[in-house]
């Protein structure tokens, strides 16, 4: 990694690197985004999809019986009548529209997808400009003369901006966000206004984080139509490109052609050059 005094992109080397790994994210964000648009327009042209699914579990065909009596005093559990009455519970709770489910599996990908992004976009951001993250670190921090003395004051902040690195992904994606475009000036779509849905803002992106949260982390699938699951996932689409528009703006990053188009042979061909500077 960069020391702090090494300011943006003062080599070939460091900027070949970006490069690579920006190609790679973009790639994995426009998969992704194609991947969610195909399953959408296959779910709302199945009829099959508005019917009901119920789950059933059976004491011969899962494994929560023999959890329950693992996990469970004896004393405590009658394995059958528990189970029974456990299974009869996650029985109605599974009895659920298959729309929903579809809905719930596209927001949270879409989700995901996002919350590479911006991950991505701070860890590369953090490596091209180094000093510019060192406010983000705590300044209350004690260092020993020890590792002074091995490391230098260049080493030293260079040992913590890797670690702020490493502590990226564990924020809030909302958060993640509002961090990055502390440091890189953030570049809208220009065909997309204020009042347009697919608007980056870094509080509408809580609002999808919220809605991420609520999917997971409650219980059952809640009740979601695909006119909603499709503005969230073009938001979040959006939120993760305006990162990289943006990122690419800052910084004047070249495109890897070869990786963004997947293009194996001509990506092992480019990383075995002995031209660092070859494809830019």
């Amino acid at each position: 990694m960069a020391t702090p005094e090494q300011r943006p992109i003062i080599d070939v080397a460091r900027l070949l690197a970006a490069s690579k790994s920006y190609s790679a994210l973009l790639r994995r964000i426009i998969v992704s985004q194609a991947a969610m648009d195909s399953t959408l327009e296959v779910a709302k042209g199945s009829d099959a999809l508005t019917g009901s699914v119920r789950c059933e579990h059976r004491p011969g065909v899962t494994g929560l019986q023999s959890l329950l009596r693992e996990s469970t005093a004896r004393e405590a559990v009658d394995p059958v009548r528990d189970f029974d009455k456990i299974a009869e519970v996650l029985a109605q709770r599974t009895n659920v529209n298959l729309e929903s489910v579809v809905a719930v599996a596209i927001i949270v990908l879409s989700h995901i997808t996002a919350d590479d992004a911006f991950t991505g976009a701070c860890e590369l951001a953090i490596d091209l400009d180094p000093g510019a993250w060192i406010s983000d670190l705590n300044m209350e921090r004690k260092v020993t003369l020890g590792s002074l003395r091995e490391k230098g004051t260049s080493g030293v902040f260079a040992a913590e901006l890797d670690k702020l690195r490493q502590q990226i992904s564990t924020k809030p994606l909302a958060n993640r966000a509002e961090q990055f475009f502390r440091h890189v000036k953030i570049r809208h779509h220009p065909l997309f206004d204020p009042g347009d849905f697919r608007y980056f803002r870094v509080s509408k992106l809580k609002e999808a984080d919220d809605l991420r949260n609520s999917i997971v982390h409650e219980g059952g699938v809640p009740q979601l139509d695909l006119d909603l699951t499709a503005r969230t996932m073009l938001f979040l689409h959006e939120a993760a490109i305006t990162a990289m528009r943006s990122l690419a703006s800052a910084y004047h990053l070249p495109m890897e052609w070869s990786i963004l188009s997947g293009d194996q042979w001509s990506q092992n061909r480019m990383e075995g050059s002995q031209a660092p500077g070859g494809s830019l």
